[in-house]
């Protein structure tokens, strides 16, 4: 369900290549990316240079439950 002011959601996995996650964001017509984890800082820094606004997310509990 989109957040308040959001039209639409795109979720994408981080499971897959750098470029194809880069050629994927510039595909789509979202304005602001939010990242949830992975190396946040890396790709918030592509997605400005792309001339969009990112930004990390902290995701309350989500990796709580990693290694069980």
């Amino acid at each position: 369900m989109p957040g308040k002011g959001c039209r639409a959601s795109l979720v994408i996995s981080d499971h897959c290549d750098w470029a194809g996650l880069v050629a994927t964001i510039a595909a789509t017509a979202a304005e602001e990316i939010w990242v949830t984890h992975g190396r946040e800082d890396a790709l918030v820094h592509q997605i400005g240079l792309m001339g969009r606004r990112g930004r990390a997310l902290a995701l309350i509990g989500y990796e709580d439950n990693e290694g069980e």
